[in-house]
């Protein structure tokens, strides 16, 4: 397939029980002009072989990716779908998940009246694999008690004021999940925006560069993803302390460092602050559940001895000594 209208990128690893229904979601979409680039992640199972199933199906418009080696994420995946592309827009679909007939019908024309750089879903359906199959609603982005005022009920393109954004960003208002969004490949390709390898938290850092340099940011109030809650899903494994230091350094320098070339923040160091802030206390919790079957002590003295790892950078021994001095770090 030489271009077409959408690319649908899904980055697969060991769901062989359920990438079958995945792909029937977006074969059932009353939208046919895209491609679907499902990129393995060395999976052990029979993944690969329930895709391959479904090849005559597509009539061309399915292709098997592979990543060299595994990755431990999503985010490299993401990127080789990305990098091989060709159409017009781009979307992101988990291996676990189902996309509405609508959708990609829906996301096309919505980006396309409003030349929208990213349209934005705020609301999906989410049910759990335990044998309760009842669907309900969930709200995405909103991570306090407010009232959920702030929702759209018509398309409505984002203030282009950075400011502004960013203030709502600090507030929870813009979820960092990667999928139920629609992305212009060509912003993509020319912001150089890609998925940071790491472990886990690379949605973060991506979803915030695109919030920042689209010029047009597109809320729309359409259910798009039905979204299925693991508990084996990346998101819910259980990584060592020192893998959780390491990926908070790396997520929170990157996102300094995009800030840095950026005149808004360069012009407003306090909200520069402000959101490497954010990022901190985002992964607070991380660490925190990181380390259930370590004291406190225990984990101050990991922090400790990081700290001292010749390979960390200064910035990276700042955020480990903001670790060391921060009492949630320490806190059941």
């Amino acid at each position: 397939m030489t271009n077409c209208s959408v690319s649908v990128i899904i980055p697969l690893y060991d769901a062989e029980k359920y990438i079958r229904q995945c792909l029937i979601s977006v074969l059932a979409s009353k939208f046919t002009d895209y491609e679907v680039l499902v990129v393995n992640d060395c999976s052990t199972d029979n993944s690969v072989e329930e895709v391959k199933k479904l090849l005559p199906h597509f009539d061309g418009r399915l292709k098997i990716l592979s990543t060299k080696k595994n990755s431990g994420g999503a985010g490299i995946p993401r990127n080789v779908g990305i990098k091989n592309a060709v159409g017009k827009y781009i979307t992101f679909v988990d291996n676990d998940d189902f996309i509405m007939p609508t959708a990609l019908g829906e996301f096309f024309e919505l980006a396309e009246e409003f030349q929208a750089d990213v349209v934005h879903t705020e609301k999906c359906l989410v049910f759990n694999d335990r044998g309760e199959t009842k669907f309900k609603w969930e709200e995405l982005g909103v991570q306090s008690d407010e009232p959920h005022d702030e929702f759209v009920d018509v398309p409505t393109l984002e203030t282009d004021d950075l400011g502004e954004r960013i203030n709502r960003y600090l507030r929870g208002k813009f979820f960092w999940l990667p999928w139920g969004k629609f992305y212009r490949r060509e912003f993509l390709i020319k912001n150089k925006i890609d998925f940071l390898q790491v472990r886990f938290s690379e949605d973060m850092v991506f979803c915030f560069k695109c919030m920042c340099l689209a010029e047009k940011y597109l809320r729309v109030p359409n259910i798009t993803n039905i979204h299925r809650v693991l508990e084996s899903s990346t998101s819910k494994q259980s990584y060592e302390v020192r893998i959780a230091l390491e990926v908070m350094t790396k997520v929170v320098a990157e996102v300094d460092k995009f800030m840095s070339k950026l005149t808004f923040f360069k012009d407003n160091q306090s909200s520069r602050s402000q959101v490497v802030e954010y990022f901190l206390r985002t992964h607070f919790p991380v660490a925190k559940n990181f380390s259930q079957n370590i004291s406190p002590h225990e984990l101050q003295k990991i922090l400790f001895d990081e700290w001292q790892n010749p390979k960390l950078d200064s910035r990276g021994k700042n955020l480990v000594v903001a670790y060391l001095l921060t009492e949630k770090t320490l806190t059941r």
